[in-house]
Formats: C-alpha cells, structure tokens, sequence
C-alpha cells in the first residue's frame, strides 16, 4: 500500500540544507536535492520510513536533512539529530579503544587473545561447518592475536551465514535480531561463542565475525572499567558525544526512530520489535550503541584530523593512519579490504565506486552508514531504522556525495 502523501508534501519535510562555501570544492546545490527527492520517493513508495543524511566538508557543514517519519504508524515526522541504534557501527568506536590501550603500552597487536581471554587457547577449526558446532574439527595452527580480532581474519564468525554452524551460532549468541535474551553480560554471550569451532585458521581468512565482542573484553579486563565508563571517559566526553550510549534516558528515548521492516507479507511496516532503549546490560563491541547522525560525525572528524578532538588527542597521528591501511591483503578482493576497525577501500581502480582511494566506511545492520574520505576531506551519514539489511542507501550516498562535487 503506497503512502497517501504526495511527494511533493514528503519533500516539504525535508530540512532546509545549508552549503558552506568556503571549501576547496564546493558542492552542487542541485545534484544534492536530487538525492533529497529520491529519498523522498522512496519513503513515497513504502520502501522506507525515514532518512537523516549529514555530509561535512572541511569542517562545515555542507548538507544535513531529515525526511520522512520516525514512526510510520503514528506519522510522527523524523528531525535532525534524531537517535538511532547503530548495531555494527558500534565496532569503529570499540576498535578506537583497543588502540588507546596500545597506544598506552598496555597491550599489542601481536599479543595472543588467550593472554586476556584464556578459553581461546582451547578452540578448534570446523571442518564441516555443516554438521553446526558439535560437527568434526581440527586444531588451530597458530594462535589468535588481538590484530586478528580488529581485522576480521581471527575465523570467527557473526552466526549471519546460511551454514548450520552459522545459524547455531546466531542462536546462541543473540536468539533472534530484536531479541537479545538469554545473556545478562557480554561474559555470557562469549562464553557461548568459545563453544563453537572458529570457521577456518587465524589469517587465512576475512570472515565478518563477533570478534569486537572479545574486544571489548578485553578493554573491560585491561583497563578495569566497564565498558560503558570506559568509553564515556575516554571517547565520549572528549569528543563531545552526548547521545552516544547503550543506555538511553527517558528525554533521548523520546527521539529515537522506530524500527521499520517487512512483515511476513511483504508488507513495510512499524516493528512489533524495538530495541529496549533502558536495562540494557550486554555491553558489546559487535553492537548495542545508540547515537545520533551529528554525534558520529564527530568521531568521524576526529579521525579526520588525525585523532584530535577539541584539543584532545584521542589517538595519535601515527596510530590513525596505521588503522585507516588495508591490513588484509587480498582476502575480500582486489579493491576493497579491512583496516583496524573499519572497510578501506584502497584501489579505486579496481571498484565501481566513484570514492577516491583511501576512503574508508562502515555501517550497520539497520541502515546505518559512515564514509570518511581523507583526499576531499569529507564525512558523510546515512540513518535510517529499516529490516532487512541492504547496501543501496549506501550506494545512492557515495554516488550522491561524489557526482555533487563540482569539479
């Protein structure tokens, strides 16, 4: 059922943008607004509730909208600096604070995980991941280390493939997406995923996985903090990022975006599942953030400017370009690899993107989506609230972004 406003009415609730003009190239007022219509067509057409966009260039604010619903039944509209749950762009942040503690002596990358967590020690590799967790194994030929961990070639797994192993795994880890019961800590839910076999050898593979998760706790057991206070201190107070937390209060709950998916219909429609924005008590590197299009940005400019962030040095120069390299050679392609906590794209040559190389990017499960790009000096959001997963928005920002740049 298509929505009954019309769009022109959809594009009066987009947010008046603002250009800067004092970049070294500016943006094109016309190519962006169609980027704003075709967000607007697409929330016309029920294939999505709502979006925020925020794109910054050189440090100004170059276009920031927000179109569309927050909740689609009660047609409450969607506002800037709204709060969405950023499910896997919580990992960039998580990775942030793995490299504080190196940048402090107080671990390395090259440290064996089974140092902070020993029931790594004891992990095998399935050999028929058909066969779920219980099937046949082989023991690991070497150990697993902390880089390991941030570039996604430890061989783990998320549980978000289609083999038995991976389904068992999703299971136990998580139940279902919007139903995280069954663990009251992140102990728990890792305690469960050292009962599965990795899914391949440490370094032989780039395989999306859970790998933030022991992370996390790992920065929970070397800096004697709790996760939450850990990042409060030492990222988010200096950053100045306010809305950012696994908990929210009664005042941000009020500006988060509902949840919107496909029902068994086929039908796109409010979530009879929400993410519970209080009592939330696994603090996860995986996921489990809320944040906002603004506050992200700024941790996006931090990296930007080579870890400052309003005076403070969060991390050092040398450690945000070490994090911003492909660290995996040519596991996920001849284009495309995996820094130290997020996607690097580092041969343009080689990929229909229009981003120069050096971009880097990640996003989450709920149509959430960064990019920093170091060569034009750009960051750039995309947030929304939709189920199930997919890459266009994504694809139509980096499109929008880069074929508005006026040459």
């Amino acid at each position: 059922m298509k929505n009954s406003y019309p769009l022109f009415v959809l594009c009066a609730l987009v947010v008046t943008c603002v250009l800067a003009q004092d970049t070294k190239r500016e943006f094109s007022h016309e190519k962006l607004a169609e980027f704003n219509a075709y967000i607007a067509n697409e929330i016309s057409e029920n294939k999505i509730a709502g979006a925020e966009v925020l794109i910054i260039k050189d440090k100004a604010t170059v276009w920031h909208t927000a179109s569309g619903y927050k909740n689609m039944k009660t047609k409450a509209a969607l506002k800037k600096n709204s709060i969405y749950y950023i499910q896997s762009m919580t990992k960039p942040i998580i990775s942030t604070a793995i490299m504080q503690l190196v940048e402090q002596n107080k671990i390395s990358l090259d440290d064996l995980v089974e140092k902070y967590i020993p029931e790594v020690a004891g992990l095998r590799v399935t050999t028929d991941p058909e066969k779920g967790i219980n099937g046949p194994t082989v023991e690991l030929k070497s150990a697993i280390t902390i880089k390991h961990l941030l570039t996604h070639t430890a061989g783990f797994s998320h549980g978000l493939g289609d083999t038995v192993l991976d389904k068992e795994l999703f299971a136990g880890m998580y139940n279902e997406t919007l139903n995280y019961k069954g663990h009251k800590n992140l102990e728990s839910r890792i305690a469960f995923l050292m009962s599965a076999p990795l899914i391949g050898q440490p370094g032989a593979q780039w395989f999306y996985s859970a790998s933030p998760d022991l992370l996390a706790l790992i920065i929970q057991r070397v800096s004697k903090q709790s996760i939450p206070s850990y990042l409060k201190e030492h990222i988010f107070n200096p950053i100045g990022m306010t809305d950012t937390a696994y908990n929210l209060s009664t005042d941000q709950a009020k500006r988060i975006m509902q949840l919107h998916t496909i029902n068994e219909s086929g039908i796109f429609e409010l979530s009879e599942l929400q993410v519970p924005t209080k009592g939330n008590t696994v603090f996860g590197g995986t996921h489990g953030l809320f944040s906002t299009a603004v506050d992200y940005a700024k941790f996006c400019q931090m990296l930007l400017d080579k870890g400052v962030a309003n005076g403070t040095q969060i991390l050092n120069p040398e450690t945000v370009a070490m994090m911003q390299e492909n660290h995996v050679g040519t596991l996920m392609g001849d284009a495309r690899g995996f820094g130290l906590g997020f996607g690097v794209l580092y041969n343009t040559e080689n990929d229909p993107s229009p981003a120069p190389s050096g971009q880097f990017y990640w996003g989450g499960y709920f149509r959430t989506h960064f990019f920093i790009d170091p060569t034009e000096n750009i960051i750039a959001l995309f947030m929304s609230q939709k189920l199930p997963y997919g890459e266009e928005y994504n694809i139509a920002l980096n499109r929008a972004v880069y074929g508005s740049l006026i040459k």
